[in-house]
């Protein structure tokens, strides 16, 4: 149940985020320059990957247990790994800015909550049983 919760709000925050992250990138690139273009879009392409690599590895558990964990291939892993890795950038920037406001660590509901999910598959993977 707390995966479910943790996940819904870190997929939920964590992809609108990185989704506008994307969308400003490289739709809408007259804001930024090309460095913050290519850092802005690669953050959020890694965020957008993780959402989908949780997905997709949540729905394999849920219709054939640890053994759909097991047989998923390199390419869910490596997603959720990116996706953690923009998750942790998150939270940095979060603690980072909230000495100046401590309102910035509301980023905190923006993509961190979906690594609790993220442990607990890589744990179900690495573990024995049914």
């Amino acid at each position: 149940m707390l995966a479910l919760i943790c996940g819904i709000v870190g997929m939920a925050g964590g992809g609108t985020f990185a989704a506008i992250g994307v969308w400003v990138a490289f739709v809408e690139p007259a804001y930024l320059d090309r460095a913050s273009r290519l850092l802005i879009g690669g953050w959020g392409s890694a965020g957008l990957s993780g959402v989908a690599g949780w997905l997709w590895l949540s729905s394999r558990y849920l219709r054939q247990g640890r053994t759909g964990l097991r047989d998923a291939g390199p390419w869910p892993w490596v997603a959720l790994g990116l996706g953690v890795l923009a998750a942790l950038a998150v939270v940095g920037m979060a603690f980072w800015q909230a000495a100046a406001s401590p309102m910035a660590l509301v980023l905190l509901l923006a993509g961190p909550p979906l690594m609790l999910p993220a442990v607990m598959l890589v744990r179900l993977r690495c573990t024995q049983g049914a």
